[in-house]
């Protein structure tokens, strides 16, 4: 099942950042390898993505982001 979101932040330099559930909830972390699109291709702030929830490290995670 694919979920929807926005980005609310993404640091380059860690690849890190965090996605606000368009469903509610916690925020939803990702990293730069759930991206399905170039690697050099930054997401930005406010940009909707879809997504589908899994774990990274143990922790509730955004995996195989899309842009819409």
């Amino acid at each position: 099942m694919k979920y929807f979101g926005t980005v609310k932040s993404f640091d380059p330099e860690t690849g890190h950042g965090e996605i606000k559930q368009e469903a509610g909830g916690d925020m939803l972390r990702f990293d730069r390898s759930a991206f399905s699109w170039a690697k050099d291709i930054v997401p930005t702030v406010g940009q909707r993505l879809s997504y589908d929830k899994g774990t990274s490290n143990q922790q509730p995670a955004a995996l195989n982001l899309q842009t819409i």
